[in-house]
C-alpha cells in the first residue's frame, strides 16, 4: 500500500522576507495563515515592503523574535553580537537601528491576521515535499539542500514522497483539491510562481546569473507525467498556494501529520 506523505517540518517567517523559524507544531490563526508567520514586515516612507524582491539587503541582515518576552534581535550578517529591543516599549529604537541598516526611512509594522502575505487569504500556507528540495539542489553547483529551503520559502515541508508530489496539489486555474492534514482542511490552490529573491544567496545576496532559465528548463525536464503545470505558462513555480478556510481557524498542525487528497472543488464554492 502506497504511504501518505507526511509533514517533515514546518517553518514560519515572523518578518517578512527575514528568517525563518522552524516549529514542531503551528496554530491556524484566524487570518487563515500559522499563527505569528509574516506577523510584522518592515515598510518605507510610501508604505511599501522592504523585501527581497525589492531590496537585497534583506538578505544581510539577520533577525529573531522571542513572541513570550516580546523581544526582537537583528543583527549585520557579518557581525556576531545581536541588538535587541522590546517590541512594545522600543518602537523608536527599532526603527532606527532598521533606518540605519537600509540607509531610508522605515517603519517595523504589524500585523496577525496574514496580511503581510505575498498571496493573502489564497495562500496561507505553502507545500514543497523535501525530495524536491533535493532535486532541486543537484541542478545548480553551489546550493545544498538547506541553501535551496532558505531560497523557495515553504510553510510546510512534506517527506515520504518523489520530487514533485505536491504538483498533486493543483490543477487548473479556477479548480482547487482538496486535501487533510491531520484533522485540518486545506485547499490547494495553483503552483506558486518564482521571483528574484531565489535567484540571489541567502545570506550574501549574491546572484547566480541564469537561474530562472536554468530552474524553468530542469523543471520541465523533471516533471512528472501527471502534473498540469505544463497548463501554466511558464515552468518558473516551486511549491503550493494553499488556502485555509474560517472552519479550520484554531487548529493545529503538526510535524508527522499524514496529508491525504480528499477530492477538488471550484473556487467560488468556497472562497
Amino acid at each position: 500500500m502506497q504511504k501518505n506523505p507526511v509533514v517533515d517540518s514546518i517553518t514560519i517567517y515572523p518578518i517578512k522576507s527575514l528568517d525563518g523559524v522552524s516549529l514542531q507544531k503551528a496554530q491556524i490563526g484566524n487570518g487563515g495563515s500559522l499563527i505569528h508567520d509574516r506577523e510584522f514586515a518592515i515598510v518605507d516612507g510610501n508604505g511599501k515592503f522592504v523585501n527581497g524582491k525589492a531590496n537585497a539587503l534583506v538578505h544581510l541582515l539577520r533577525s529573531a523574535v522571542d513572541f513570550e518576552s516580546e523581544i526582537i534581535s537583528f543583527r549585520y550578517g557579518t557581525e556576531e553580537a545581536w541588538s535587541s529591543f522590546h517590541l512594545q516599549k522600543d518602537t523608536t529604537a527599532i526603527n532606527e537601528f532598521l533606518a540605519a541598516f537600509f540607509k531610508m526611512p522605515v517603519t517595523l509594522i504589524r500585523n496577525t491576521e496574514g496580511e503581510f502575505l505575498d498571496i493573502p487569504v489564497q495562500s496561507g500556507v505553502t507545500v514543497l515535499s523535501n525530495e524536491s528540495l533535493k532535486t532541486v539542489a543537484t541542478w545548480f553547483n553551489d546550493m545544498d539542500m538547506e541553501e535551496t529551503r532558505k531560497r523557495f520559502r515553504a510553510t510546510i515541508e512534506i517527506t515520504e514522497t518523489p520530487a514533485f508530489w505536491e504538483d498533486k496539489l493543483f490543477l487548473e486555474e479556477g479548480t482547487a483539491i482538496e486535501y487533510k492534514i491531520g484533522e485540518v482542511t486545506l485547499y490547494g490552490i495553483s503552483p506558486r510562481a518564482r521571483c528574484v529573491v531565489p535567484t540571489r544567496h541567502t545570506q550574501t545576496g549574491e546572484v547566480l546569473h541564469g537561474f530562472p532559465k536554468i530552474f524553468a528548463q530542469q523543471r520541465t525536464k523533471n516533471l512528472p507525467q501527471w502534473s498540469t503545470l505544463s497548463d501554466y505558462d511558464h515552468a518558473y513555480y516551486l511549491s503550493v498556494d494553499c488556502y485555509i478556510p474560517p472552519t479550520e481557524f484554531g487548529k493545529w498542525i503538526t510535524v508527522g501529520d499524514e496529508l491525504a487528497i480528499t477530492g477538488k472543488k471550484t473556487l467560488p464554492t468556497f472562497m
